[in-house]
Parts: C-alpha cells; sequence; structure tokens
C-alpha cells in the first residue's frame, strides 16, 4: 500500500453503498478485519469487523491542462475524499480533479482536462507515459483509461449523446444528430429513468468512448428528466463517462461513484421560446366558484313591493240649468 493512502475506517455498516445506481460495490469483496490499538488502561484489545465497504479517504490527483500545464489553485482542490468504496481498492484506485468536475481511476495514472466535440468538454484519466493522450477528440477504440464527458442538449453533441437511450422532444427527434442506431450486442439496461448503463463487448464499436477493441468497455449516460423542460427540449446538463480497463472488476465502483458525485446539475428554463406577460390588473374583486361538491346556493332576487294605483275619475260637472225667462201678464183695457 503506498505511504500516501491515509485510510479512516469507520466503525459500523455504512448503509450507503450506492445500490441504487445500477451497480452494487459490495459485490466486488467481503469484509475485511482490523486489530484495535491497546487503549489507555490496561484493557485488552479487541478485533473489530469492517464492513467491506466502510468509509475510506482516498487521495485526490490534480489533472492538468489539455496542454498538460497545471490549473492552478483554481476550484475546489481537496488532498483526500471520504467515500464508500470497498476498503480493497485502497492503493488501486484514487480521485483525479480539475476544480471543477472529479472521476475515480486507477491509481498512478495521468489527468488531463480533454475536448470531445465543439461543445463537450471532459476529464481523460491514462497510464502515464502513453503516447499521444487521448485529449483530442474521441479516444481510439482499444484506448484504455477513464473518460468523462460533459455537454447540453442544446448543442447536436450533447443531444446525439442521449438520443439512443432516452426520450427526447418531437422536434429533436427530428435533429441529424439524434440517431437511435445502436449496436445489436450493445447491452443497455434502465437502472433509473435517468440513467443509462450500457456495455460494448470486445470487438463491439458502441456507443462508449474507446469502444471496439479486445477488452469490455462499460459505462454510464446521465439524462435528467427535469420537467416540463424534458418535454419542452429545453436545454439540460447532460454526462457520459466510460471506463475502458483491461482489469474490468475496477469499473462497477468507478462508474458507482461518477453517477453520484457527478450527476448534472441544470439550470433551465420552463419553455425554450416562451414570453412572460404580466398578470392583468384586477379592477374589480374576484369571482369565487364553489367546488363541485359544493351546493351553490344563488343570491335571493330582491323583491319590490307592488304598487296599486287607484285612479279616481274626475267628478262629472253637473250642468246648471238655465233660467226660463218669465213674460209678464198684459191687462188689455176695454
Amino acid at each position: 500500500m503506498k505511504a500516501r493512502v491515509l485510510v479512516l475506517s469507520i466503525l459500523g455498516l455504512f448503509g450507503m453503498v450506492l445500490t441504487g445506481c445500477g451497480t452494487s460495490l459490495s459485490q466486488i469483496v467481503g469484509s475485511t478485519s482490523s486489530t484495535a490499538p491497546k487503549p489507555i488502561g490496561g484493557q485488552a484489545a479487541t478485533t473489530t469487523t469492517l464492513p467491506s465497504a466502510a468509509g475510506v479517504a482516498f487521495p485526490v490527483v490534480a489533472c492538468t491542462s489539455i496542454s498538460g500545464a497545471s490549473l492552478g489553485s483554481e476550484g475546489w482542490r481537496p488532498t483526500y475524499l471520504m467515500a464508500p468504496i470497498p476498503t480493497a481498492l485502497v492503493g488501486k484506485v484514487e480521485f483525479y480533479s480539475d476544480g471543477v468536475h472529479t472521476v475515480l481511476a486507477p491509481t498512478g495514472w495521468t489527468c488531463a482536462q480533454s475536448v470531445t466535440t465543439s461543445t463537450g468538454r471532459g476529464l481523460a484519466v491514462f497510464p502515464p507515459g502513453a503516447s499521444g493522450p487521448p485529449v483530442f477528440g474521441p479516444p481510439a477504440a482499444g484506448t484504455e483509461g477513464v473518460f468523462a464527458n460533459f455537454d447540453a442538449t442544446r448543442n447536436p453533441s450533447g443531444l446525439a449523446m442521449v438520443c439512443p437511450f432516452f426520450a427526447v422532444a418531437s422536434f429533436q427527434r427530428h435533429e441529424p444528430t439524434c440517431s437511435t442506431a445502436r449496436p445489436p450486442t450493445e447491452q443497455v439496461t434502465m437502472p433509473t429513468p435517468e440513467v443509462a448503463t450500457i456495455t460494448d463487448p470486445a470487438g463491439v464499436a458502441g456507443s462508449l468512448a474507446a469502444s471496439g477493441g479486445s477488452h469490455t468497455v462499460e459505462g454510464v449516460v446521465i439524462f435528467p428528466q427535469i420537467v416540463p423542460a424534458v418535454t419542452y427540449g429545453s436545454s439540460i446538463n447532460v454526462a457520459q463517462e466510460s471506463c475502458s480497463l483491461s482489469e474490468t472488476s475496477l469499473c462497477p465502483t468507478i462508474l458507482s461513484d461518477f453517477e453520484v458525485r457527478e450527476f448534472p446539475v441544470s439550470s433551465v428554463s420552463i419553455a425554450p421560446t416562451a414570453t412572460v406577460t404580466p398578470p392583468p390588473t384586477r379592477t374589480t374583486a374576484p369571482t369565487t366558484t364553489a367546488p363541485s361538491s359544493v351546493a351553490t346556493i344563488p343570491a335571493p332576487t330582491p323583491t319590490t313591493a307592488a304598487v296599486t294605483t287607484t285612479t279616481v275619475p274626475a267628478p262629472t260637472p253637473t250642468p246648471t240649468p238655465t233660467p226660463t225667462p218669465t213674460t209678464a201678464a198684459t191687462t188689455t183695457g176695454t
């Protein structure tokens, strides 16, 4: 075991073994035993059985730039990382980080940032002294290494990463780079709706970087199913990791760690072309509609009391009789 490896054994079962990510770290090794130092007071030392995936502090190696230059001190650069990784792998794997992304890979290898496509960026961890480091474009078939790639579905290369395994918006399905074609011998499982685990057998040039060589390549593609962004076709950050190792027993642990540690976090808009319209200013009190299960009692209609109008006929005038003139009697004298 290398002197720089610091092992911090934690008693008790480490329940977060990442079995929900499609691979099981506990499948690799059994339990290990250690003898505790003799405590002060002269009591006898005891032997404690530790779980196979106890928390262990693994060293973190700094990656370089594409050209091999130091990246300086920018970003998050821890010296050690705790991880629920089988204790049997102490000295066989360690972390590599550029201050933004972190991957697990075999101990003593070289790590550099990589440019996989015009928009894709990633990390490549490969054996030391390799001629022509695989940092520009996809690595050649059979190249040994751990290759991580990060992109977004707004880019043709990011869309091409997820189309063979996930459903996308209808307009994206018609993009030239969105192909669903896969080799018939490529093995794909979906442990969750957001993670596709892929195996390209030896000699099969499939979806994974470096596949098609003399050894099996295993990998994962992660596409967060953010609703409603997936339906609308909004851009979502995606990630892929390929584990191309002759010692394939390390790949389940390497990929399990990647699924959790590098799960993409996206900032997406709800709709790609949505226009936000401010709500209108209310000028009247809102109308409340009662739920269908509640009887609605209509407001009473105001009743106007009927007014009876009595028409009194105008009095008929009584005609005044015209007096008859009286003629005085005329006396005629004889």
